[in-house]
């Protein structure tokens, strides 16, 4: 039995937010991060002024809520523990472990492996990055990361089977391309070291 998507996310709530199970949260994810991308993006508001205005804000019409309870005899409002647990902390910070470790383990076999094929990969994937970077900047990546994170789970649980053959046909043409760049190029520059050094020898 295929395993869903929504069963590959690791976490509950993330992955039913991520397929629009809980639909208020995806509405209010996406409507929030909506107005923070033009807030700052069109409207050019400042994040610094941004965060301590709405702190200043929320702590004075708490102040004024509690203020109102106790003259007109009504319930205090009820406010969350607002904490982040050691849990949460220990999960980030493990995550965030595993991910550096695998980025060193990746730069490790390019310098001291001297691997030719994975330093042409990391490459590609630098400088597509750096080539979108040039038209988008850093608040846009990181929108258009929400709302494709919060579209490309959900659209490809709909469409599985079309995406997957898609998908497979263009691994093949990468593939292919991949062999004929690593035949007409990589291959030559793995083997010019090695006879530098049987000609030292």
């Amino acid at each position: 039995m295929e395993e869903s998507v929504h069963q590959s996310i690791r976490f509950g709530s993330v992955a039913d937010l991520i397929m629009w199970k809980n639909r208020r949260g995806g509405f209010l994810l996406l409507g929030s991060t909506t107005l923070l991308w033009f807030l700052f993006e069109k409207c050019g508001y400042s994040f610094f002024p941004f965060v301590v205005n709405t702190q200043l804000l929320s702590v004075v019409i708490l102040f004024l809520w509690a203020k109102s309870a106790i003259l007109f005899n009504r319930p205090m409002p009820q406010l969350p523990n607002l904490e982040i647990t050691e849990e949460f902390v220990f999960m980030v910070a493990d995550a965030l472990r595993v991910w550096i470790n695998t980025v060193l383990a990746v730069a490790r076999e390019i310098y001291v492996g001297r691997n030719a094929k994975q330093l042409f990969r990391v490459s590609v994937v630098l400088w597509t990055v750096s080539f979108v970077g040039n038209f988008l900047n850093f608040l846009t990546i990181l929108y258009l990361g929400v709302v494709l994170s919060l579209l490309i789970p959900f659209l490809y649980e709909r469409y599985q089977d079309l995406i997957d053959e898609k998908l497979s046909l263009t691994h093949r043409v990468i593939q292919t391309q991949y062999r004929k760049i690593d035949e007409r190029l990589l291959q030559k520059i793995i083997a010019k070291p090695t006879n530098k050094i049987k000609k030292m020898q």
